[in-house]
C-alpha cells in the first residue's frame, strides 16, 4: 500500500480539481465544527490540528491508522537527521539500482538503470511526486532498522515495493506466510524474490489492510514539524493557496480504504499550524467528501 497509482494525482492539480467539482458544503465552519464532519465518515478517522504546538482539536489523535505514502515524512525526517548530523550530504549520488525499482506513483521506475541521483533530488521526488522508487532507495540509504527504531509500530519498515508484493492477489500464499511468521525481516529476501504486481491490481479496491505503515496524526505532526523548513517540502503545496500564507508544507497519501493528508501553515505574524487528517475504510472512499472537509479546515485558520 505505498499508495495507489492516483496519489500522483492527489498531490497535484487534480486534488485542486476535485474541490472545484464537489463544492464545500460547510462554508466558513469552525474547525470544531468540521472535525464532528470527519466524524461521521464511515470507518476510522482521525484528525489534529496544532496551533503553535498545542492541540486546538482533535480526534483520535493518538490512534494509528493507516496512511499510505504519508510515511515518507518519517523517512525525511530520519535523512535530514543523519545529514545534519554529518553522515551524509544533499548533494550525494547515488546510482540508481534496477532492484530498487518499485511501481507508481512517481517517475523513476523509468528512468535507466544507473542513472545518477543526488539525496536532494531523491527527497525532492519522494515528497513532491510521492515517488515509490525515491522512498524505497531513501530507506535503504537512511538504514530500515533506524527507521524501525523510530516508528516501533512498523517492525519491519517495509518499502513500497514489499508492500505492493504482498498485497498482490497473486502472492496471497507469501501473504499468509508473512502474517504468521515471528521472524518477518527473514521474510524480506524472498520478498523481494517474488514478482511485482502491476499496478491496476492493487489499484482497485481495499487490499490487505494490516500490510501498511500506521502512525498517528499525533506522529504525523511531530515528523511535520521536523522537516516543514526544507525548501522540497514548499514543491508541492496540496490542496490550499500557498499564496495567502508565508509558507506552506504538504505531504499526502492515498490508496484504496486509505487516505492521509498532512498540511503544516505558517502565517504572516509567525503564528505555526499543523493539520493531519486520515481517513481508513474496508470499502473504496469517497475522496471528494475527505477533501472538502480537509479543505474547509484549513480555509477555516486563515
Amino acid at each position: 500500500m505505498a499508495n495507489s497509482h492516483w496519489l500522483s494525482t492527489l498531490v497535484s492539480v487534480a486534488m485542486v480539481l476535485v474541490l472545484v467539482l464537489w463544492p464545500c458544503q460547510l462554508g466558513m465552519a469552525n474547525p470544531s465544527q468540521l472535525v464532528d464532519a470527519f466524524n461521521t465518515l464511515p470507518g476510522e478517522t482521525s484528525v489534529l490540528v496544532l496551533k503553535d504546538g498545542e492541540a486546538a482539536v482533535s480526534l483520535n489523535a493518538e490512534k494509528p491508522l493507516a496512511i499510505a505514502s504519508a510515511f515518507k515524512l518519517q523517512v525525511l525526517a530520519e535523512l535530514q537527521q543523519q545529514i545534519d548530523a554529518g553522515q551524509h550530504s544533499w548533494d550525494e549520488v547515488i546510482e540508481l539500482k534496477p532492484e530498487w525499482k518499485s511501481i507508481p506513483s512517481g517517475i523513476l521506475q523509468d528512468w535507466p538503470d544507473q542513472a545518477l541521483l543526488t539525496l536532494q533530488t531523491l527527497a525532492s521526488l519522494m515528497i513532491s511526486v510521492s515517488d515509490n522508487t525515491a522512498a524505497d532507495i531513501l530507506i535503504q540509504i537512511v538504514g530500515r532498522d533506524i527507521l524501525a527504531t523510530a516508528s516501533p509500530r512498523n517492525q519491519p519498515f517495509l518499502t513500497t515495493q514489499e508492500v505492493f508484493t504482498l498485497k498482490s492477489p497473486e502472492n496471497q500464499d507469501l501473504l499468509e506466510t508473512y502474517r504468521q511468521s515471528t521472524a518477518r525481516p527473514d521474510l524480506l529476501p524472498t520478498i523481494h524474490k517474488a514478482p511485482l504486481p502491476p499496478v491496476e491490481l492493487v489499484d482497485s479496491e481495499p487490499l490487505a489492510p494490516d500490510i501498511e505503515w500506521f502512525f498517528t496524526t499525533q506522529e504525523l505532526c511531530q515528523l511535520m514539524t521536523q522537516v516543514a523548513d526544507l525548501p522540497l517540502m514548499h514543491i508541492n503545496t496540496g490542496i490550499i493557496n500557498a499564496d495567502n500564507w508565508q509558507q506552506v508544507a504538504f505531504k499526502g497519501g492515498a490508496e484504496p480504504g486509505v487516505l492521509n493528508l498532512t498540511t503544516a501553515l505558517k502565517d504572516d505574524f509567525g503564528t505555526h499550524y499543523c493539520v493531519s487528517a486520515t481517513w481508513n475504510d474496508q470499502q473504496p472512499l469517497e475522496e471528494y467528501r475527505f477533501f472538502n472537509l480537509f479543505s474547509d479546515t484549513l480555509q477555516s485558520l486563515e
